[in-house]
């Protein structure tokens, strides 16, 4: 039996999902899949030309992050299944060497990879569940204050690491669920690994493995649909998980640090580069008022579910009648 499915969820993100499936081409003993998410721009075709190995599953139309990967594990039968974004690159041995963690700790229900951004950088993964105490912790801290459990040099324990790359175990995933589609986008790993945990299930960090993460490229020209479909997630997460006076002590802590948070952005961008303490760039301080406007008034405005369901109605209007009219 194939020891890994990697699964991969494409759309417009062709050149990138070619560059992933590259440094993939020396790994043993998996399987890759890739849902190519109703794409325009040619990616099924130019996986099959490239990498004739790699089953793709075309989808006519685009769903969210959930029922896309529960398509792909339900696609799949090996016993990881490696959760993985198409704007990744992975370094030689990496699945086998995640997969082997799972093999050593028999309750952990997935395990993460060190990420790092394109030039670098780490990239933060893993964090504590979010809850009203760290909320409370975030507002005070602005963010820095110990609520980030994948700064560790050394393999740890953490509540939940993000899904970027996540190699899961199926026969957990058997026991609690797949992905809840509710979650259009965001916080639908954090879900999961709560009712993993929920469980008695555990989620590894292994920093011993190293995945570069170009983040966000598929959103990134709808950061105001982005934001509010993130807080729509967190709202859904929040009603799910914690009391309703938890979810308003949760939601209005984090108003309030990123009510700071935008004041703070404003001030520094009336400074030198060279004089900020801090990298701001022009977005942030918008991008984290509509934050704290969404905390404390509830989202307003489209999110990201809206965008793929305005792209289906126009493939569906633009498709020839079935009679053939």
């Amino acid at each position: 039996m194939t020891r890994v499915a990697i699964a991969i969820v494409s759309m417009e993100t062709r050149d990138d999902v070619l560059a992933c499936l590259d440094s993939l081409t020396a790994e043993r003993d998996v399987e890759i899949v890739v849902l190519d998410n109703a794409s325009t721009d040619g990616t099924a075709d130019a996986i099959r030309e490239r990498h004739p190995g790699v089953r793709v599953i075309e989808q006519p139309f685009r769903a969210g992050f959930g029922a896309n990967n529960n398509t792909l594990i339900r696609a799949t039968t090996a016993p990881y299944v490696y959760l993985l974004n198409p704007d990744t690159l992975s370094e030689e041995g990496s699945v086998r060497r995640l997969a082997d963690v799972l093999d050593r700790h028999r309750r952990a229900a997935a395990v993460g990879p060190r990420v790092v951004f394109g030039d670098g950088r780490v990239q933060d993964t893993a964090w504590r569940f979010p809850s009203p105490v760290t909320c409370l912790r975030a507002a005070v801290t602005l963010g820095r204050g110990g609520i980030t459990q994948s700064d560790s040099p050394k393999p740890r324990r953490v509540d939940w690491a993000m899904a970027c790359a996540l190699m899961v175990r199926r026969s957990a995933l058997d026991e609690v669920g797949l992905f809840d589609e509710g979650f259009f986008m965001y916080s639908e790993e954090t879900d999961l690994e709560r009712r993993l945990a929920d469980a008695g299930w555990e989620v590894r960090f292994t920093p011993a493995v190293t995945v570069v993460h170009h983040q966000g490229r598929s959103s990134a020209g709808v950061p105001e649909r982005r934001v509010n479909e993130q807080w729509r997630a967190r709202d859904r997460y929040w009603l799910k998980h914690h009391s309703a006076l938890g979810r308003r002590i949760a939601t209005t802590a984090l108003g309030i640090q990123y009510g700071l948070l935008a004041a703070i952005g404003l001030v520094l961008l009336r400074l030198p580069t060279g004089l900020r303490p801090v990298p701001v760039a022009p977005s942030d301080p918008g991008t984290w008022w509509l934050s704290a406007q969404n905390a404390f008034v509830g989202v307003r405005g489209p999110g990201l579910e809206e965008l793929a369901a305005e792209f289906n109605s126009r493939r569906a209007a633009a498709a020839p009648d079935a009679s053939g009219a």
